[in-house]
């Protein structure tokens, strides 16, 4: 960042555009000297620079730093270093530097800083302290993501600062991996492992070349005992890399399925994306502490342990998760290492590309009906998701007016919405030219730096299309398209009509989207020619079909979800509905069909608590049941019922809408129980969870014990007991656990003690175990959390326990609603805000819906959010404050 100006109080947020001007200096080379000592590490750096305008001194960014020297080379050999003076300002963690002369623009000057940094447990950025193995020495990682370089060692911590790098690493001898970006150094280290450094032989020294001009938040380093997993993969063109997976001690068997699936994403991306890696290695990293899945840190790609290995814990979405995370990261050295962000601003181009790379990559490996319709539930979620953010009405820009803390642009927008918007952009200019669009930018941009305009222009160039209205409306609001249809048949001129209209908002010009569509017959076939993709960049236009002998049973439209936003075909009733969720080829559609159905449903519940549900719907309902032929996915989703309504007016009616989910459920069972609990026993004892195969089948299975289970009956209580005694995968363990502690049943509370004694001796067993117990909906649910956070074996600064424990809860609308739910809500924010505001953050999402709550429960969670905003300060927790103070403005 080059404008250091103190943001002013009035500023909404404290880091604005205009906060970012050009660049004093264009860096060349950084040579780094990284010595990790018993508590704290010393730092060394030469800077080669050239300045871009006229300086007399430098202003470098640098949090809680130790300052030693800052020195003027002649060369990087100078043995006649000149001291500099300089101010460290930490209140704007800037070290501000005053050169001996005015230096001209174009000159090149040699700069040295010798620091030191103090790692800790809780700030997960910059180096610190990871979890350490039994007997090793203190485990170091490092995030430096978004601005973590500048916790290590003074640096001008920009995205556009790309430079190439030179990292020497010293450490004590008992590590058994020293790690950094780029190719080990062949002169200083000829076997490429650590050699013991001259006249010391308790430390040990390793020497990495990374000629890859790379930004600084790409900077890695790690001193860690690790065990390995090597393999090797082979391009097409005969480039062979190695590739490494670094696991904890012992757990080398557990990484297997993990190699299998980077090897197929390294092959795959090559063979799609036309990117060869260009280093010698490529590692995979376990870290145990992040408050991220991973991060691409250019031939070093960290990953949490939860989701880096395949255990015996390992949930099935994990599992699925895996997948998703490790391709992602790969593709990440070609969009955002290569080709990197221009500024935190752009931080969709880096993260939106590469998850619709990814999700590519999860269509090919899954069934992609099954992988989409996930990717709905993600558009969908209540607490995180895109259209729930939106709907509070206070974030939801892609390209964000500001920010407090560069970890919020890590949300559901970026990652979620703003993929979307790259599906979107290939539906309306086709494949092929999207094909060519990406080719452009990467290769016009290769090792450098773009913007959100850059990238739009490579694909408006290879098209001929416009897209300034798609890339405005969808980029720079918040919102999301309400689009309708009314469709009628002209049988005297063989013509269907749809005449497709989106809703007026506050005078904002329409969005450009796409509409995938299709005619479908009586036998539940697209009729010939109908598939089409229409664009709707009107309030209204009308797609007409011609020549359409006979009236289709119903117009499938909007398939796959092909636009962000809600759909309604208003003059579609329950019978076309019906027919729809039967006879649809679309998946997506079909359970599109059958959840508005349930939604007709559960909207009479909400107004009419007492009315019986429909005969029609548990008909339909039990026709899906009895279906043999559906895959099991498909057949979950079928059956499952949501809390989250369609009708997104009722968004906010958690607990009339618990309530309508259970009557609906208790219907279903009350009149199909016989067959949920044959077909529950059926599906049998399914295969480990370290395999791919059956996981839609577990799925399933989890949807038809939450059906049986929801009378809470002696012998739904004994059903649970035996499926957890039985289970074979951590799946149906952990939805056992969650059916038991929703439950009555006497031996609640001795079987979650007892799982507790067998699982909370491994990360991921102990945070299933954490989830069952923040899943409960019995009255000490709230005690029982409180008294896992009192246990010795838990850990607040373990990021994968405390979004276990306390994300979870956030989740049970059942419990959290209630006044003490209410109450815990803002106590754990406020005591989670200084140790993780990440996590702290995406609890308070909890109340982001506080404007249309009902009266009596908007007035509690008022005074809740007012709490957090009082307690904790700007000062303190710019993230959080500022979130808080967010959601009171306008109430």
């Amino acid at each position: 960042m080059e404008n250091t100006a103190k943001s002013p109080a009035s500023r909404r947020f404290k880091y604005q555009r205009e906060d970012f001007g050009v660049l004093p200096v264009r860096l060349e080379h950084l040579t780094i000297r990284i010595n990790f000592m018993e508590e704290k590490v010393e730092t060394g750096c030469v800077m080669r620079m050239k300045a871009a305008a006229a300086l007399e001194g430098l202003e470098l960014d640098a949090k809680e730093l130790e300052i030693d020297k800052v020195e003027l080379l002649a060369s990087l050999e100078d043995a006649n270093a000149v001291p500099l003076a300089f101010e460290y300002m930490r209140d704007r963690d800037k070290l501000v530097v005053k050169l001996p002369r005015r230096v001209q623009a174009g000159e090149r000057l040699f700069v040295r800083t010798l620091s030191r940094c103090t790692p800790t447990e809780h700030t997960l950025e910059g180096i610190y302290k990871d979890s350490t193995p039994k007997g090793a020495p203190q485990q170091y990682i490092s995030q430096c993501q978004q601005w973590g370089f500048q916790r290590i060692m003074p640096i001008f911590d920009d995205c556009r600062a790309k430079c190439t790098m030179t990292t020497t690493i010293e450490a004590s001898s008992a590590y058994t991996h020293l790690v950094s970006n780029g190719n080990v150094d062949r002169r200083t280290n000829p076997d490429g492992v650590p050699v013991g450094k001259p006249g010391d032989p308790s430390r040990q020294m390793i020497t990495y070349e990374n000629p890859v001009p790379m930004a600084p938040y790409l900077f890695f380093v790690a001193a860690g005992t690790w065990d390995t997993l090597v393999d090797e993969v082979e391009y097409q063109s005969g480039k062979k890399v190695r590739l490494e997976y670094l696991v904890p001690p012992g757990s080398v068997e557990e990484a297997r399925v993990p190699m299998a699936i980077l090897k197929d994403s390294v092959l795959w991306v090559g063979r799609t994306q036309d990117y060869e890696y260009g280093f010698d290695t490529y590692r995979t990293i376990c870290m145990t502490k992040s408050n991220f899945g991973g991060m691409e840190n250019l031939g070093n790609t960290t990953i949490v342990t939860d989701a880096a290995l395949i255990t015996e814990h390992t949930l099935d979405h994990l599992l699925i998760y895996a997948h998703a995370v490790i391709v992602h990261e790969f593709e990440h050295n070609q969009c955002g290492s290569e080709t990197t962000m221009e500024t935190p601003f752009d931080v969709w181009l880096n993260e939106a590309y590469t998850v619709d790379v990814e999700r590519r990559f999860m269509a090919d490996t899954f069934d992609p009906a099954f992988m989409r319709l996930q990717q709905v539930d993600s558009i969908r979620a209540p607490l995180l998701g895109p259209l729930t953010i939106e709907d509070a009405g206070h974030f939801g820009r892609i390209v964000r007016e500001g920010f407090n803390d560069p970890d919020e642009l890590i949300d559901g927008v970026t990652y979620v919405k703003a993929a979307e918007v790259i599906r979107m952009l290939r539906l309306i200019i086709g494949p092929e030219a999207f094909h060519k669009g990406k080719t452009l930018y990467f290769s016009r941009y290769k090792s450098g730096n773009a913007n959100t305009d850059q990238f739009f222009e490579c694909f408006e160039e290879v098209s001929g299309i416009s897209l300034g209205q798609f890339k405005s409306e969808w980029l720079y609001r918040i919102g999301y398209p309400k689009v309708s249809a009314v469709t009628r048949y002209d049988c005297g001129e063989g013509r269907f009509h749809i005449r497709l209209r989106q809703e007026e908002q506050e005078g904002k010009p329409p969005f450009f989207l796409p509409v995938s569509l299709a005619l479908v017959d009586e036998d539940g076939r697209d009729i010939e020619g109908s598939a089409r993709v229409a664009v709707l960049k009107e309030f209204e236009t009308e797609v007409v079909f011609e020549n359409i002998k006979e009236p289709p049973a119903f117009a499938s439209m909007n398939r796959d979800s092909s636009f962000y936003g809600t759909f309604l075909h208003e003059n579609a009733g329950a019978l076309s509905l019906s027919t729809q969720a039967r006879l649809d080829p679309n998946d997506c559609n079909r359970v599109d069909a059958m959840r508005k159905l349930t939604d007709i449903e559960r909207v009479k519940l909400l107004h009419e608590p007492n009315a019986p549900v429909s005969a029609e719907w548990l008909s339909l309902y039990g026709g899906f049941l009895f279906d043999r032929s559906l895959p099991s996915s498909l057949k979950a989703y079928f059956l499952r019922v949501d809390e989250q309504p369609v009708d997104r007016s009722y968004a906010s009616w958690y607990l009339e809408l618990v309530v309508a989910r259970e009557r609906l459920m208790k219907a279903v069972n009350s009149r199909y129980r016989d067959e949920l609990v044959a077909q529950f026993k059926a599906l049998g004892i399914s295969g480990a969870s370290s395999m791919r195969s059956g996981i839609e089948e577990r799925m399933l299975k989890g949807v038809l014990l939450d059906l049986i289970a929801i009378d809470d009956s002696k012998e739904s209580h004994r059903l649970i007991l035996d499926a957890l005694e039985s289970a074979q995968s951590a799946t149906e363990r952990v939805s056992a656990l969650v059916a038991l502690n929703r439950s009555s049943g006497e031996t609640r509370r001795s079987v979650l003690e007892k799982v507790y004694e067998n699982w909370h001796g491994h990360l991921s067993g102990y945070a299933n175990y954490l989830r069952a117990v923040s899943s409960g909906t019995a009255k000490d649910v709230f005690d029982m959390i409180e008294a896992e956070k009192k246990r010795t074996s838990f850990d607040i600064n373990q990021p994968t326990w405390c979004r276990a424990l306390f994300l979870t809860m956030a989740g049970n609308n059942k419990m959290v609603w209630t006044d003490r739910g209410i109450e815990w809500v803002a106590d754990t924010v406020v005591s989670l805000a200084p140790v993780n505001a990440t996590t702290a953050g995406r609890l308070l999402n909890t109340f982001q819906h506080v404007k249309s709550l009902k009266p009596g429960l908007k007035e509690k969670v008022t005074f809740a959010i007012e709490k957090i905003a009082w307690l904790v300060t700007e000062k303190e927790c710019a993230s959080i404050h500022g979130q808080a103070s967010t959601y009171l403005k306008g109430l």
